[in-house]
């Protein structure tokens, strides 16, 4: 019992040991003896913010609010995945247009449809 004490006092002082040596300050640096000028830093001017992808700006809907539209005939279901996905198993009537080849589609869509794509 008493060896299970001294084992947990001993791990409690090298981690203590450790955690501290963290936590220590580093030395002041020497002053400067060179004659050669100082350098200043500028800062890299800001990145401009990068443009918003498609998918940022569509409009997120529920699954209740998506079965709700379909089953009234507000909307369609689009499947963008690769068809080999597709035909392993996809939500019943939905229709499969690859996400590379939607932008191309469009004009065979519905217009007065909303599209609810989705890829899992």
């Amino acid at each position: 019992m008493r060896n299970i004490g001294v084992a947990v006092a001993a791990a409690a002082l090298l981690v203590t040991g450790a955690a501290c040596a963290q936590f220590k300050s580093n030395p002041a640096p020497a002053p400067q003896t060179s004659t050669a000028p100082a350098v200043q830093l500028t800062p890299a001017p800001a990145t401009p913010a990068a443009a918003p992808q498609p998918g940022d700006t569509a409009r997120r809907i529920s699954r209740d609010e998506a079965i709700k539209m379909v089953k009234e005939g507000k909307a369609i279901y689009i499947d963008v995945r690769a068809k080999e996905q597709y035909d392993l198993g996809h939500i019943k009537g939905a229709i499969n247009i690859p996400e590379f080849e939607l932008a191309g589609k469009l004009n065979t869509l519905p217009k007065n449809k909303f599209l609810i794509t989705y890829c899992a």
